[in-house]
């Protein structure tokens, strides 16, 4: 029965992989826009699969790994509503909802984590808010909670081990990134960029738990 779970863990992954891959190469090249959406959403949903499924059959981190499944499942939802620019915000509080389930799931995994490294976590998120804060906009409240929210997430990834924190710095790469070219400054390559580091900690992640 575990080795028939294993494979099938397998599987999504190689999946998730195959689908990141064409999707950034799809938003790269600027084509078939609709399909590069599916893949983007393919792509997280199968670390799901892969991971809630660890967590139900081969019960490796059972709750731990149930809500950070949850986490995963929150990005799916990110994932499709970040595509709309109308929907942007609702893309944002998935996330943030999505990382709040990793905060938990990392805490039942790993235990408490260094004050210090909380507050020193959550000060670089504060000194990028506030270098970005003057164009933010009527989105100043909503982003300051999501930064709170990530950089709550990277510090609790440490007390696990180094690939979910690894994958955790990389998610808040990739936000970051996003947060400039939506609101300061187009950056060229941005899709490259910004789907090359949200996928690679997205696959940390699930990866470390799995």
């Amino acid at each position: 029965m575990k080795r028939v779970v294993r494979n099938v863990l397998l599987f999504f992954v190689i999946v998730s992989i195959a689908c990141a891959l064409v999707t950034i190469t799809l938003k790269q090249l600027g084509i078939f826009w609709k399909a590069s959406v599916v893949f983007k959403v393919l792509t997280t949903l199968m670390l799901f699969l892969a991971v809630f499924s660890d967590a139900v059959f081969s019960y490796s981190n059972g709750k731990a790994g149930v809500l950070v499944s949850f986490g995963l499942l929150a990005g799916v939802l990110g994932d499709f509503f970040l595509e709309f620019e109308r929907f942007f915000i609702y893309g944002m509080v998935a996330f943030l909802l999505g990382h709040m389930f990793y905060v938990f799931g990392f805490y039942m995994m790993g235990g408490l984590l260094s004050l210090s490294l909380l507050i020193l976590v959550l000060a670089t998120g504060v000194v990028y808010f506030l270098f970005i804060k003057k164009f933010l906009g009527k989105d100043k409240f909503a982003v300051f909670l999501y930064v709170l929210a990530i950089c709550t997430m990277v510090a609790f990834s440490s007390s696990v081990n180094v690939l979910t924190f690894s994958g955790a710095v990389l998610f808040f790469l990739s936000d970051a990134i996003l947060a400039f070219d939506k609101y300061v400054r187009k950056v060229p390559s941005r899709d490259l960029l910004v789907l090359s580091t949200y996928f690679a900690g997205q696959l940390l992640i699930a990866l470390s738990v799995l």
